[in-house]
């Protein structure tokens, strides 16, 4: 073929390098339709949420001052009672007998006092004379037997024995004439001081005795000390309750809301504070009732008690919502959504036509909005689509929200 090639063949080649080349084209880059905040720096309230819980505004415990067997429960949970109604009592046979014990020694005792305060009645007087004259009586008729036996022992016609019998009763009448008459001298001037006194100590040990078994039997009856509404009662019918240890707790007074605050917060709440309470949607006025001096031992917060301005139909142990508006904060705030975390936490913003990183701070948390620094004044934050983003990526803004005050 003469090394050349022929002229069909060349045109052949030169029209399938054209179509491959047509072929080849570049690829059109994609474009993400986005949302962007517009940032801007503005004012809002500082509210600061916590979670209360609904408790009485007080309780009273109540217990028995001696131990017992319960015998009757006279209340229920929920109860409303007056103060002095009945609401718990014991078994008192064994108190009963104790007191009925105390009082027959007092009694026992002040008649013993009475008497010896008094002194000797007529009838001991003359009782006392009596016996003295029975036994002078007994003394002279002794004392003339032994003078006929005296005489009779010397002339020899009685034994040394009847004689010394004849003696010894007549000192033994002697001895008898002498103490009636001691016991006669000391009915006519009564008891001495010295006994009196003992006998008024005694008095007073059994009277003390006595109010004491009597107080005893009167604390076997539980009473309500207050207006109020039975809490919790600890006790069962026929269980023993022992002195000082609670069996029925009562409150008086509004449902209250308490709440723990830490103490680093503590610094931006007063008495005077703005705070509302939420539950289910619906929100209450409050203000602040009390505020602990001192940490809770367990939990280390301080103890906040809110009251409502209007009664919480909510019963104890539920949790509320508790705001407390501590002043106005001012910087830029972005939607939580928008912000991205991969080890660091940033933003993408539109530059142009392309999605841009921006790395933040986050400065405070405000219900589903974060306070950040990191952005300026301006900037349009993406807040849709940030998923499918990457930086760089080429985007196009369909929507701006330029925020509001929440």
């Amino acid at each position: 073929m003469n090394g050349k090639i022929p002229l069909l063949l060349i045109t052949g080649l030169l029209l399938m390098a054209s179509g491959c080349s047509a072929g080849t084209g570049t690829k059109a880059e994609r474009v993400v339709p986005v949302k962007v905040y517009r940032v801007s720096e503005r004012e809002r309230q500082d509210i600061s949420q916590y979670i209360g819980t609904v408790q009485p505004e007080k309780t009273v415990r109540l217990s028995f001052k001696t131990g017992g067997r319960v015998e009757s429960i006279k209340v229920k949970k929920g109860d409303a009672v007056k103060k002095g109604d009945v609401l718990i009592s014991l078994d008192r046979t064994d108190l009963l007998y104790a007191e009925n014990l105390a009082k027959a020694q007092l009694e026992m005792v002040m008649a013993q006092y009475e008497k010896a305060s008094n002194g000797a009645t007529e009838e001991d007087i003359e009782q006392a004379r009596l016996n003295v004259v029975k036994a002078e009586e007994a003394y002279n008729y002794a004392l003339e037997r032994f003078r006929e036996a005296e005489e009779l022992y010397h002339k020899g016609t009685v034994t040394k024995q009847a004689y010394e019998q004849a003696e010894l009763e007549v000192k033994l009448r002697e001895a008898d004439l002498k103490l009636v008459r001691e016991v006669q001298e000391q009915v006519q001037k009564g008891a001495r001081y010295e006994e009196i006194k003992a006998l008024s100590a005694q008095v007073e040990s059994a009277k003390t005795e006595y109010d004491y078994r009597r107080n005893q039997l009167n604390e076997a009856v539980l009473k309500s000390p207050v207006d109020g509404t039975v809490l919790e009662i600890l006790c069962e019918e026929g269980e023993m309750a022992a002195a000082g240890y609670p069996v029925i707790v009562l409150y008086t007074g509004e449902k209250i809301v308490s709440v723990g605050v830490p103490e680093r917060e503590l610094k931006n709440i007063r008495p005077e504070t703005e705070v509302w309470i939420e539950k289910d949607g619906r929100a209450f006025e409050a203000k602040i009732k009390n505020i602990a001096v001192l940490p809770d031992s367990s939990t280390g917060l301080y103890n906040i008690e809110i009251e409502c301005g209007e009664p919480v139909d909510e019963p104890f142990g539920s949790t509320v919502t508790v705001n407390f508006l501590v002043g106005n904060v001012k910087g830029c705030f972005v939607p939580l959504a928008a912000i991205l975390n991969d080890g660091t936490d940033y933003v993408l913003t539109v530059s142009g036509d392309r999605a841009v990183r921006k790395n933040v701070t986050i400065e405070g948390i405000y219900n589903f909005e974060a306070m950040v620094t990191g952005l300026s004044d301006g900037e349009l934050l993406i807040v849709s689509g940030i998923n499918r983003l990457s930086t760089g990526d080429r985007v196009t803004v369909k929507e701006v929200d330029y925020g509001t005050d929440n």
